[in-house]
């Protein structure tokens, strides 16, 4: 499966901002009453919540583009488990795991199910639980002297709690292109806008 060239530069700027965005939580203070902030550390939360609303724009126009068709990288290979034949597939796909552990891991193919159920989820941990809907009520919710009440107080801690599943995330992926890559699979052609 390879997928088209629009697909294929979200990828890119997924690749590129999330890395960013994680990396500029670690550095960032937000905020808070009676807190007092270096320059850095504000610019980093700053930082943060700009690359927030750009990833979380990315999200959703992938989201939207893969809306328009059911094959390559559309909506059936997002969430496969939406139809009957994507569920009996990624049921096979997950009895295959433990062949895995055999060095047995498949090269990827479009009658796998499971790698693209992975990605969909990864988009809607993106979209969903950490960048789009907690971060944009705790940008439009703070208020000016970084208190948080109410909905929210809970979404900034939602926000942060599901944070460490985007890193885990990210390291699971990471992880999975570098054994592909170490089986001779050619992955990074299948993603790469530079590939034809």
């Amino acid at each position: 499966m390879y997928y088209d060239k629009l697909t294929r530069w979200f990828h890119v700027g997924l690749a590129l901002l999330v890395p960013l965005q994680l990396l500029s939580e670690e550095l960032m203070k937000r905020p808070k009453p009676g807190r007092i902030r270096t320059d850095e550390q504000i610019f980093f939360f700053e930082m943060h919540e700009w690359v927030g609303m750009t990833l979380l724009s990315i999200v959703v126009l992938h989201m939207l583009w893969s809306l328009r068709c059911a094959d390559e990288g559309g909506w059936k290979r997002l969430f496969p488990y939406l139809t009957s034949a994507g569920r009996c597939q990624m049921l096979r796909d997950i009895q295959a795991i433990p062949a895995w552990f055999k060095g047995k891991v498949p090269s990827l193919d479009d009658k796998q199910a499971l790698p693209g159920a992975i990605h969909g989820l990864g988009l809607l941990l993106v979209l969903v639980l950490v960048l789009g809907t907690t971060g944009a009520m705790m940008l439009y919710g703070m208020e000016e002297s970084g208190r948080m009440v109410g909905i929210i107080d809970e979404a900034k801690e939602f926000h942060e709690l599901m944070g460490g599943l985007v890193w885990l995330y990210l390291i699971g992926h990471v992880g999975m292109v570098v054994v592909h890559r170490l089986l001779g699979h050619p992955i990074l052609q299948r993603i790469s806008p530079f590939s034809k």
